[in-house]
């Protein structure tokens, strides 16, 4: 399943990945995906594959909004 956003809600990835220290050969890696993968998927080029999403949900700790639009969900 890919899920795909209409609106461009990585910048707030980008910033928590900073946030956490993190490279996106590191995120890469996480996600078992090619640096490549990860930047045109950063850069909102390629679409978001709902496993890699749960799999920064995981790591992070964090809802899937609180990840791709900083929205806190209580």
């Amino acid at each position: 399943m890919v899920i795909k956003k209409k609106q461009k809600p990585y910048a707030s990835l980008k910033a928590l990945r900073a946030s956490y220290g993190l490279s996106m050969a590191d995120m890469a890696k996480i996600l078992g995906i090619s640096e490549t993968s990860y930047l045109a998927k950063e850069n909102n080029k390629r679409d978001w594959r709902s496993s890699e999403m749960f799999m920064m949900r995981k790591y992070f700790k964090l809802s899937l909004d609180e990840i791709f639009f900083g929205k806190v969900v209580s």
